[in-house]
């Protein structure tokens, strides 16, 4: 009798821990939730048979910390997705004050085969995980962030990013461009000087106007183009992060272009097929 009960305690324990868990940083919920109801179809589009993406209107894919948020194109590789813990292609965040706002609503839509739209809703606050917080809290909606993708074979995907959505004055922007920093170890510079991710560090200022992210297979690559300069963030992260609530699994690379307040802006991003090793 005894240890029955210790065994339904232990079970009460554990339930509760699961629930302040569930509570702070959903992720079972999310994956019950993918399960019993039905999640629409991603928009799809191709640059080649090697080279698609996918678009979705909820927060897939959950994975890892931001598994919670908006993500932008989703770069698969021979049919695989390779984003791993990234914010995709093309993702906005807003900045007000210190405070960084992101997307967990959206909405998408395909004008044609080449040209996929997402209206990002940005309505969460992205805050410092602290004990008995939650890291990302539902706001009042600042506003409307459309973003235009634009695929021209055989490489290109023209990116147009409007703010005149945004009802809420604004700081500072960042569209971000990751995918999976296990798919993308090797950061190639305008000179064609090849770095290891470790090497670059977790978020470094480079005001040049061009650079690349290049496969582990050395088949493919993609590539930021803007202005000249326009300030740009380079970076990798792949390690655990751990706080009071969680162990999380960070895994990106990318490359994240910092905007001042504007009603449009516009970049190119190439996703290139190369001859291996």
């Amino acid at each position: 009798m005894r240890k029955k009960k210790l065994w339904l305690i232990a079970g009460l324990a554990l339930v509760v821990l699961l629930s302040v868990r569930e509570y702070f940083d959903p992720f079972l919920i999310l994956f019950i939730d993918d399960i019993i109801f039905p999640k629409p179809a991603p928009l799809t589009a191709r640059l080649s048979d090697a080279v698609t993406f996918r678009l979705y209107s909820d927060t897939r894919p959950h994975i890892g910390k931001i598994d919670l948020l908006q993500k932008g194109l989703v770069l698969l590789y021979n049919g695989k997705p390779i984003i791993e813990e990234g914010y995709g292609f093309g993702l906005p965040i807003l900045v007000q004050g210190n405070q960084p706002y992101n997307a967990r609503h959206a909405e998408v839509a395909q004008l044609d085969d080449n040209t996929l739209v997402k209206r990002y809703t940005i309505d969460t606050a992205d805050r410092w995980s602290k004990f008995l917080q939650v890291k990302y809290k539902s706001v009042p909606p600042l506003g409307v962030v459309v973003v235009t993708y634009t695929l021209s074979l055989p490489d290109t995907i023209a990116v147009e990013v409007d703010f005149t959505g945004v009802t809420a004055e604004w700081d500072t922007a960042y569209v971000m461009n990751e995918q999976g920093a296990r798919a993308f170890p090797i950061y190639e510079d305008a000179e064609g000087n090849q770095h290891h991710g470790d090497d670059i560090g977790i978020w470094h200022a480079k005001d040049s106007d061009f650079g690349c992210w290049l496969h582990r297979d050395g088949g493919l690559r993609f590539c930021v183009e803007t202005e000249p300069g326009r300030r740009r963030f380079v970076g990798r992260e792949r390690y655990n992060q751990y706080n009071w609530v969680a162990i999380y699994t960070l895994s990106w690379s990318g490359i994240d272009i910092e905007l001042e307040p504007m009603a449009n802006y516009a970049y190119t991003l190439r996703v290139e097929t190369l001859d291996g090793p």
